[in-house]
C-alpha cells in the first residue's frame, strides 16, 4: 500500500462523516475563510520501520503518520462550538480501520487546544494512524 491510497481512504472517511458540518480546507486546494467555524484536514506521514523481515514479498514495512484537524471558530464566541467540534472529530477517526487500505487508527485521537489567533479561536484534534506495506 502507498501514502497516496492511505490518505485517499482517511480523506473519504473524513468527508463521508464530517458532511456538511462545516466548511473544510484539504490540502492543495483553494479556499475562502468563511465567517462562521471552518477546518483544516492535513494529513502526514512520520515515520516508517520494519515490523518484520524475511523472504522478499514477506518483509513488513509499518508507516506511521496522522491527521490533524485544525478547527477554527471566530474569536469571541466561547470555546463551546470548538470544543463540539473538537468530540465530533475525535469520532470519525477513534478506532476506525479501513480493510481495503490497512489503515488502522489504533491510538485514541485527542485535542490540544492552540486558543486565540488574531481572528480565530483554535483547537487542533489529532489521531495518529499505521498501515503495513509488504515488500
Amino acid at each position: 500500500m502507498t501514502y497516496a491510497v492511505a490518505n485517499a481512504a482517511i480523506r473519504q472517511r473524513f468527508e463521508t462523516q464530517w458532511g456538511a458540518t462545516s466548511a473544510v480546507q484539504f490540502p492543495g486546494v483553494k479556499f475562502v475563510e468563511p465567517d462562521a467555524k471552518w477546518v483544516r484536514l492535513n494529513i502526514a506521514q512520520s515515520a516508517s520501520d520494519w515490523a518484520s523481515m524475511g523472504d522478499p514479498g514477506n518483509n513488513v514495512e509499518r508507516n506511521l503518520g496522522q491527521v490533524t484537524l485544525q478547527i477554527f471558530t471566530p474569536k469571541g464566541t466561547g470555546e463551546g462550538d470548538a470544543l463540539e467540534l473538537a468530540d465530533q472529530a475525535r469520532a470519525v477517526f477513534r478506532s476506525w480501520q479501513d480493510v481495503a487500505s490497512g489503515v488502522r487508527f489504533v491510538v485514541p485521537p485527542y485535542s490540544r487546544v492552540i486558543g486565540n489567533g488574531d481572528k480565530w479561536y483554535q483547537i487542533n484534534v489529532v489521531a495518529p494512524f499505521r498501515f503495513d506495506d509488504f515488500t
